[in-house]
């Protein structure tokens, strides 16, 4: 009994990190400090709990807008708080980016507009989106502690289809 158990769970554990692996959970994250683009983004303004069912109802309604072609573009969000520091509310805009401005939104949706120019400290990994966020912002935190650089609370994510995801973040 003890030695079956013991394969079973080797076997599982196994399996683990092969999908970990597959999904890009070794992958290095790469850090930068760079200046950012200007992003478009339509969707949608959430401020809340990180439990509520209405920011999981937003998520959904970004993934339905994107699958029936309403729009266009990669998954993206601008969050205006770290929901893990002090409190477990978030501020955020989930939507899309978005080449322009000119298309005709869902509804309920609207725009906002990161400008260009900010001096943002860049991560970017070549991993699955469930886990991409997490890996980044670590490796973002660390590396700014290392470097004693002021951090604001003012993220931009973007999840590009075949490509890597990258979270920047504005320096004080």
């Amino acid at each position: 009994m003890g030695k079956k158990f013991l394969i079973v769970l080797a076997v599982i554990i196994g399996l683990g990190l092969v999908v970990y692996t597959y999904m890009g959970g070794f992958a290095e994250v790469k850090v930068s400090r760079a200046t950012s683009s200007g992003v478009i983004v339509a969707g949608k303004y959430y401020e809340g709990s990180t439990d509520s069912e209405e920011l999981g109802q937003i998520y959904q309604q970004v993934g339905k807008a994107v699958e029936q072609k309403q729009l266009s573009g990669d998954f993206a969000g601008i969050y205006y708080n770290n929901p893990g520091k002090a409190s477990k509310t978030l501020k955020a805009f989930i939507g899309v980016a978005v080449k322009d401005s000119s298309a005709a939104l869902p509804s309920g949706f609207t725009y906002r507009v990161v400008p260009a120019g900010r001096q943002v400290l860049r991560g970017e990994v070549d991993a699955n989106i469930t886990i991409a966020p997490r890996r980044i912002y670590s490796t973002l935190f660390e590396y700014a502690e290392e470097q004693k650089l002021k951090l604001q609370e003012f993220y931009v994510e973007r999840f590009p289809e075949g490509k890597p995801a990258v979270i920047e973040v504005a320096l004080t």
